[in-house]
């Protein structure tokens, strides 16, 4: 499979990989709609206090049509304190990536880290990003039970 073909699902189970093999994060969920206005399409956290958010683009115009996102124009709103975008091979210029991010590129055997990300201050991660991270697990959290609860009522 070539990069352009890749779909959205397939570069999100690629960055949930990435996260728990390469980055080491402990805990990791992915498209997880919680009470905050982002849905990160993966986000993993080595500890408590450092995460690592990944947003997944199959498209140019994907890419351009989150420059809109709330948190995107308020860059002390988003959660991650190191955020990627994962895409096919190509598809983005390291110019075109907003400050602070990092670029990933999946190939078929790896995952290519084009572009690091610079860690965002703590000061920053304390204010804002912290309280939506929390949301966020919360949400995972309550999804999973909603899950062993239908299953032990099937069982």
């Amino acid at each position: 499979m070539t990069g352009s073909e890749m779909t959205h699902d397939e570069l999100v189970a690629r960055a949930v990989r990435w996260l728990r093999g390469t980055q080491r994060c402990s805990v990791v969920v992915a498209e997880t709609v919680s009470a905050t206005w982002e849905v990160p399409d993966a986000i993993g956290w080595r500890t408590a206090h450092y995460s690592i958010l990944v947003e997944c683009k199959t498209s140019r115009a994907d890419f351009f049509a989150e420059a809109k996102h709330k948190n995107r124009r308020m860059p002390m709103m988003g959660m991650g304190r190191l955020r990627y975008y994962m895409t096919p091979p190509g598809l983005l210029g390291v110019g075109e990536i907003p400050e602070n991010w990092g670029l990933l590129e999946v190939h078929e055997k790896y995952v290519r880290v084009k572009l690091k990300a610079t860690p965002r201050a703590e000061d920053v991660m304390r204010k804002h990003a912290r309280t939506m991270e929390q949301m966020q697990i919360f949400s995972a959290l309550r999804i999973l039970q909603k899950e062993v609860r239908d299953d032990k009522e099937q069982s």
